[in-house]
């Protein structure tokens, strides 16, 4: 059974570089390849499998396929280190063994191109031919060339199974290989269709926005051309075409302050004093809305991030919650701080109309909104204000019964 264990171990070892195969595949570095096969080959070398009167050596199955994956700035090298090694284990005459060698190292060479453009199956039986000629040209050239011509009758004949398992745990290397490269392969294509399909439904619904309020620009600058309307009825025209204006402004520099990254200028900033700001600010909103607004600042905290952006999140998440309470309803902003966890916890609570889980599920994405006229950007911006924050932001939320958001955001150092 003693063979049986030093096979299996053999086995694994020529194995091995599936282990680390997929993570180094990306770089396809041929000096990465090298070092990944040198190991099994000089390992395989130092620990023979002596099995039916004979010896399994299974150094061909990381010389071959290492030198077909590597190209050839990885065959050279593999083959001067087998050579160099073979040398120092002795008993030996390394001359005529490179010579014995020659044949297959040329024979790999003609085929790199062929091993490359072929599909998995060819690549299998590329691989068996290879180990195969290669165990046969080598034992029986370096025989002849010592003088051992019965070497071919006597000992390669009778150890031709030894040699098939051999070629078939090449097979077997080269399917794994395969089977990793393709679903890396297939995995890189999906990321590829996903990244295309969220820029383009990006495209299109930022592009489906800013025409509808373009629409309404373009009709009213028609309007106003007419010299019998009233001063009454171009102001009134004038006033919504600055606003549809405003609106498109407002779509646009939301996709941009997702789409390109910008320079920031990154600040200590007292949360209760941003909370002031954006209270001050929705309050008019509220008041349009029958919406009243509840504050609970706790002691005066501080985060690191940009006051503008931070004060923009601020406000986006309210006036969300106020217009999801078309029937009036109250707005609750609060901030707490754990000194324990070194965070503050901002709170902002509303009683409108909620969401359901399917919902809460979407919310963020590019192209989702809960708003008739809404295009998603601006909760997208929301969550990547906080992300840039290493902040966390936290939904729930209910039908009829009205949506919390949950910041929670790192204390500034000091």
């Amino acid at each position: 059974m003693l063979f049986h264990s030093d096979l299996f171990l053999n086995a694994f070892i020529i194995f091995l570089p599936l282990i680390f195969y997929r993570p180094f595949y990306k770089y396809k570095n041929p000096i990465v390849v090298y070092f990944l096969f040198l190991i099994p080959l000089i390992i395989t070398m130092t620990f023979p499998v002596k099995m039916f009167d004979t010896v399994l050596d299974l150094r061909g199955v990381p010389l071959v396929i290492g030198s077909l994956y590597g190209g050839v700035y990885t065959a050279v090298p593999l083959f001067i280190s087998l050579i160099v090694y073979r040398y120092l284990l002795g008993d030996i005459d390394i001359l005529l063994y490179i010579l014995a060698l020659a044949p297959s190292f040329a024979l790999l060479c003609f085929l790199f191109r062929t091993y490359e453009r072929a599909a998995s199956r060819r690549k299998m039986l590329l691989v068996f031919g290879l180990c195969f000629f290669l165990r046969t040209t080598v034992v029986n050239l370096y025989a002849f060339m010592t003088g051992n011509a019965d070497y071919f009758a006597a000992s390669y004949l009778p150890n031709l199974p030894v040699i098939i398992v051999q070629c078939i745990l090449a097979v077997m290397l080269v399917f794994m290989i395969e089977t990793i490269r393709n679903h890396i392969q297939i995995q890189d294509e999906i990321i590829k269709v996903e990244k295309m399909k969220v820029v383009s439904e990006i495209a299109a619904s930022v592009a489906h926005e800013v025409r509808n309020p373009l629409t309404s620009v373009r009709g009213f600058i028609q309007l106003l051309a007419d010299p019998m309307l009233s001063d009454g009825k171009r102001q009134q025209f004038s006033a919504i075409t600055l606003e549809e204006l405003d609106r498109a402004e407002s779509i646009i520099a939301d996709y941009l302050s997702l789409a390109k990254p910008q320079n920031e200028k990154l600040e200590a900033i007292v949360v209760e004093d941003a909370l002031a700001k954006a209270f001050q600010i929705l309050s008019s909103y509220a008041n349009l809305q029958n919406v009243a607004i509840t504050t609970e600042f706790d002691s005066a905290a501080e985060v690191y991030g940009n006051q503008a952006k931070f004060r923009q999140a601020l406000i986006n998440i309210g006036k969300n919650a106020i217009e999801a309470m078309p029937d009036g309803g109250e707005l609750t902003l609060k901030s707490s701080v754990d000194d324990e966890s070194r965070t503050v916890t901002i709170t902002v609570r509303d009683t409108g109309i909620g969401m359901n889980k399917e919902q809460l599920n979407r919310l963020g994405s590019p192209y989702y909104s809960t708003k008739d006229k809404g295009t998603g950007l601006g909760t997208m911006v929301i969550f990547s204000i906080i992300d840039g924050m290493n902040g966390h932001i936290d939904v729930q939320s209910k039908v009829g019964a009205g949506t919390t958001y949950i910041i929670t955001l790192p204390l500034a150092p000091g």
